[in-house]
């Protein structure tokens, strides 16, 4: 059997003043012994990793979805400020908890890196109905999931229903979600002010490329992804909305014939956060 490798750099000593977060993943032919990696090196003040144990619940139950995962001064049994709640899984398993909750028993690991978004997609708390934390995702996915895929669908269902909500500024987000065969880059791109989460629009435009066996990828705070075949589902997966947000803002015109690149749709020149 192949096996996951995750490495996880937590605090400021990982990165510059600017707080980077650079992210690795590598295919299982890309390796010497068929191991699966991501890598992450987290910047940022909350360094604490602990486990949360797996858990059964009764019909009905509630998880919460908590702000503040990242900031060190809520206590470990009261991991931040309760926002809302999304159906409780009938058991969850075991996984390694930090600000970016990294691996679970079943060897699903997840990396992150803030990436950069246009202006007009940007929000803050409480300029619309959005309360899903990428860090949060991460977490019910640990919780919930076993294999890199339907970690992925699972995580673009939470942000269409429930809203994403950038937690970094005015950052988007990308992961490397992983199992011990296969790798997948997650993107996600918030969509601006005053989201209602019954108002019949998808609450986050994300979009999904598996990572060839045989190849590496490197997310220094910037979308990687570009053209994109929906059709080719076994490489990549799409929210519904992955092209029309850009269509609706005037930032790709279907009728000029020119392939649909997501990086140059949602994403402006990179910060280079990674750099400093």
């Amino acid at each position: 059997m192949m096996r996951l490798t995750a490495a996880l750099c937590v605090g400021l000593l990982c990165g510059a003043e600017a707080e980077p977060c650079t992210l690795i993943g590598l295919g299982k032919k890309a390796t010497r012994d068929g191991s699966v990696i991501v890598s992450q090196t987290d910047s940022g003040p909350n360094s604490r990793i602990f486990v949360v144990k797996g858990a059964r619940f009764g019909a009905g139950a509630q998880a919460p979805v908590y702000w503040g995962l990242q900031d060190p001064k809520y206590p470990i049994e009261k991991p931040g400020e309760v926002i809302g709640s999304i159906p409780q899984a009938a058991e969850t398993f075991t996984y390694y908890h930090s600000a970016y909750s990294a691996m679970n028993e079943h060897q699903l690991g997840i990396g992150e890196s803030t990436i950069t978004q246009k202006a007009e997609l940007s929000l803050k708390r409480g300029e619309g109905e959005q309360i899903m934390t990428i860090e949060q995702a991460q977490v019910f996915a640990l919780q919930r999931y076993k294999k890199a895929r339907e970690a992925v669908l699972f995580i673009g269902k939470l942000m269409e229903t429930y809203g994403f909500l950038p937690s970094t500024g005015d950052g988007a987000e990308a992961l490397v979600v992983a199992d011990p065969e296969e790798a997948w880059v997650f993107e996600v791109f918030s969509i601006g002010k005053g989201w209602k989460k019954f108002g019949g629009k998808p609450g986050a435009v994300w979009a999904a490329q598996r990572v060839p066996d045989d190849a590496a990828v490197l997310i220094p705070n910037w979308s990687v992804i570009k053209e994109i075949n929906p059709r080719d589902s076994s490489s990549f997966l799409v929210s519904p909305n992955y092209m029309q947000e850009a269509i609706d803002r005037g930032w790709y015109d279907p009728k000029s014939k020119r392939p649909f690149v997501w990086q140059e749709a949602y994403a402006p020149l990179p910060q280079e956060y990674a750099t400093g």
